[in-house]
């Protein structure tokens, strides 16, 4: 029995809401309500060409650790009975903060006349819900999540959020995962040139930043440890209420390299968490300065 905590801790879930300028501008909300369109995001990480080829996620479990998940009109079937409540276990995963919603629907939006593709539509969802309606989580919670994923061998955990302190009984159910092969990929905390956070700096978490459509670092990205850049600002994805919304930050970059890994998971068995820096490694686009750094990282990844 893993003894509470006396202070609840605030989660960095890094999403604001963005201004279209007409520069460049996005389709309207409106269009997504009347015809399919292919992300930004989605586009410019090869991720159609997969899906072309039937490699959609199929088979791989995701679970989705945050403030759980509401049904929407873009998600394939109901996943919202196979998850997890770790606050409440006696209730379902049900999204009363909207954040784990907007996570969800970058990975799991399908193909359906409308609306945006995801990065792994076929994907296994399981909402795991570890925030509350404020998007406050106790590392308790977390870590009770973390022991729910093992034990329903769950093939990656998104952790799109971040905390500032490094927590015993946090990193050792991250060992404990990562030990039973689960991926964990998580949010650099949205410091703006401050620090990455945790779980995404321990070792053998996959952590994620931010970049802009011209491929630029964010302006809420952190510096340290981080292995990957993906897409993070002017994001499409659906909200707890039905809708449609465009977002910006770390941990609505998270889950396109989430979905990716799955995409990779289904098309060859012999990807692990132990060997996916190498397996991506061919398809990693260098940025910022030149090779590995502490903003891009490795940079971002392109399938072909």
């Amino acid at each position: 029995m893993l003894k509470r905590l006396a202070v609840i801790l605030s989660i960095s879930v890094s999403i604001f809401i963005v201004i279209i300028y007409p520069k460049n501008p996005l389709p309207s909300i409106e269009e997504y309500n009347t015809k399919e369109i292919v992300p930004w995001g989605v586009e410019i990480m090869g991720i159609t060409k997969y899906h072309d080829k039937g490699i959609t996620g199929k088979g791989v479990k995701i679970a989705i650790l945050d403030s759980g998940l509401n049904n929407h009109s873009e998600l394939r079937t109901e996943y919202i009975r196979d998850g997890y409540n770790s606050i409440d276990p006696n209730n379902q995963p049900l999204d009363d903060f909207g954040h784990g919603t907007f996570i969800t629907g970058v990975i799991a939006a399908t193909y359906n006349d409308k609306g945006f593709i995801g990065v792994a539509p076929d994907a296994e969802i399981y909402p795991v819900k570890v925030l509350n309606k404020y998007g406050v989580g106790d590392i308790e919670d977390v870590v009770r999540g973390i022991e729910w994923c093992i034990e329903n061998d769950i093939d990656i955990i998104n952790m799109s959020f971040a905390v500032s302190k490094d927590h015993s009984i946090l990193k050792n159910a991250i060992q404990s995962a990562l030990n039973a092969g689960i991926f964990i990929v998580a949010s650099g905390k949205n410091s703006s040139g401050g620090i990455v956070g945790y779980p995404a700096s321990y070792e053998d978490v996959i952590s994620v930043t931010a970049i802009d459509r011209d491929l630029n670092i964010a302006d809420t990205s952190p510096q340290g440890k981080i292995d990957y850049s993906a897409p993070g600002v002017d994001i499409v994805t659906i909200t707890h209420d039905g809708k449609y919304q465009y977002f910006s930050g770390n941990s609505i970059a998270t889950p396109f390299i989430t979905g990716l890994i799955a995409l990779l998971l289904q098309s060859n068995k012999e990807v692990s968490n132990k060997n996916i820096m190498n397996v991506l490694k061919p398809y990693v686009k260098d940025l910022g300065t030149k090779g590995p750094d502490d903003v891009y990282g490795k940079g971002m990844i392109i399938l072909n």
